[in-house]
């Protein structure tokens, strides 16, 4: 609720700012969502505590397998607003191939642990 208060809150100041000062509009926008995801980040707490609970379950090897996947969490995360702050400023070509990077890096950080499943389950390599 406080996020969403704060987007809105922010939203409105920037609509009554765009017509005199658009360059402060995209600041405060841009400020606003740094602001809400740093303020997200206390959450990921959770993380630390499967990551915990994986590596006593299962060992340290299976905690390879949860990183890949924590790392695409971050690509998209970060490449989503980047993309964002592109399209509010009007700069769509950047906006799409920021996406584009994203995918491909998420791609290339998950790639290992798709060779590892398919290993396990098809035997293959």
């Amino acid at each position: 609720m406080k996020a969403a208060s704060a987007a809105v809150l922010s939203a409105v100041l920037a609509l009554l700012m765009k017509r005199h000062n658009p360059e402060g509009a995209l600041v405060l926008g841009t400020v606003c969502a740094v602001g809400i995801l740093a303020a997200s980040l206390g959450i990921l707490d959770g993380f630390s505590s499967l990551r915990k609970l994986v590596r006593q379950s299962f060992g340290g090897e299976a905690e390879g397998l949860l990183t890949p996947i924590l790392k695409c969490l971050a690509i998209s995360i970060v490449s989503r607003f980047a993309s964002e702050s592109c399209r509010d400023a009007s700069q769509n070509a950047a906006a799409s191939a920021v996406e584009f990077a994203g995918a491909v890096c998420s791609l290339g950080v998950v790639m290992p642990l798709l060779i590892s499943i398919l290993k396990t389950v098809g035997g293959v390599g």
